[in-house]
C-alpha cells in the first residue's frame, strides 16, 4: 500500500511540476508582449497567447484525470507535447518580432 502511495505521489508532483513550467514560460512570453512596438506582431501574438491557454487548459483538465487514475494517459502526453510546442513557437515568434522591432 504504502508504496502505491508512494507512486501516485510522486506522478501527481510530476504532473503538477510540468504544468508550473508550462505556466511560468507562458507567464513570462505575456509579460514580453506589451514590449513589441509593432502593433500588428503584437495583435498576433495575443492571438497566440489565447491558443496556448486553450491548450493549457486541455492539458490541465486532462492532469486532473491523470490524477484521478494515478497515471499519465495518452491524451495528457499529447495535451502536455502540444502546449510544449505553442509555447516554443510563441517564444521564438516573441523573439522574431522583438528582433525586428530592434
Amino acid at each position: 500500500m504504502y508504496l502505491w502511495v508512494n507512486l501516485a505521489s510522486g506522478l501527481k508532483a510530476q504532473i503538477t511540476t510540468c504544468m508550473d513550467e508550462l505556466y511560468q514560460r507562458l507567464d513570462r512570453a505575456e509579460r514580453q508582449i506589451p514590449q513589441i512596438a509593432n502593433k500588428i506582431a503584437r495583435r498576433d501574438l495575443l492571438k497566440m497567447v489565447r491558443t496556448v491557454d486553450q491548450a493549457m487548459l486541455a492539458a490541465d483538465q486532462a492532469s486532473v484525470e491523470c490524477r484521478r487514475l494515478h497515471r499519465e494517459t495518452l491524451r495528457y502526453q499529447a495535451l502536455v507535447q502540444q502546449a510544449q510546442e505553442l509555447v516554443t513557437n510563441l517564444e521564438q515568434h516573441l523573439t522574431f518580432a522583438a528582433l525586428l522591432n530592434g
